[in-house]
């Protein structure tokens, strides 16, 4: 019975739950785009993505360019004859449960993929959004990677699609149970309460 019990537990245990994912406002950043704390919550490192990459690899046969060290910018310059996409990533060297993309979108951006330990946590349409960070919670502590695709689509809106990148943060949030978690907590209770009464009726 008692290692029935620790067999229940353990699969209670092992619970994993969703990402969690939003876009917030930038806010307050330095000079380079980053943003020091997201959502009250320090930023532990930050990967400067300006002209050439700097902490960000570039790859695929899109043509790119940026704003100094503030900056990189994934061109789509198939309004030109010049098609092709091109990608961007980085890897943290700290251990965190949270990541953030710093972004920039204007006038003649387009669509954007965003992967975090190459999981596909979303497109978005970066036209008009402004200086934004999508946020992804939730995850394991562990040293993240981020991957940013440029996929040369845009809406008929905007003159072209680009993408503008400041970089991308490590931060830690703090661990919030969630409701699920509590009910398994009990149904463990319950199931130790019964065993505790079995073995009484069997003493």
């Amino acid at each position: 019975m008692t290692r029935i019990l620790v067999i229940t537990l353990l699969l209670i245990s092992s619970h994993a739950s969703a990402l969690s994912i939003q876009w917030i406002s930038l806010g307050v950043a330095t000079r380079q785009g980053n943003p020091i704390e997201i959502n009250g919550n320090p930023v532990i490192e930050f990967r400067n993505a300006g002209r050439g990459g700097i902490d960000w690899d570039v790859s695929g046969i899109g043509p790119r360019g940026g704003l100094g060290a503030r900056e990189l910018w994934l061109f789509d310059n198939s309004a030109a004859g010049i098609p092709g996409t091109s990608e961007a990533t980085t890897v943290f060297s700290v251990i965190s449960n949270s990541v953030g993309f710093i972004m920039a979108g204007d006038h003649n951006d387009g669509f954007a993929q965003f992967f975090v330990d190459n999981i596909d946590v979303g497109t978005y349409d970066m036209y008009r959004t402004g200086n934004r960070i999508l946020v992804v919670t939730e995850l394991d502590s562990v040293a993240h990677s981020l991957r940013i695709v440029q996929l040369g689509r845009h809406n008929p809106n905007s003159t072209k699609g680009d993408v503008a990148i400041f970089g991308g943060a490590a931060f830690n949030t703090p661990a919030i149970p969630e409701p699920e978690t509590y009910a398994m907590l009990l149904a463990g209770l319950v199931l130790i309460g019964f065993v505790a009464r079995y073995r009484k009726q069997n003493a």
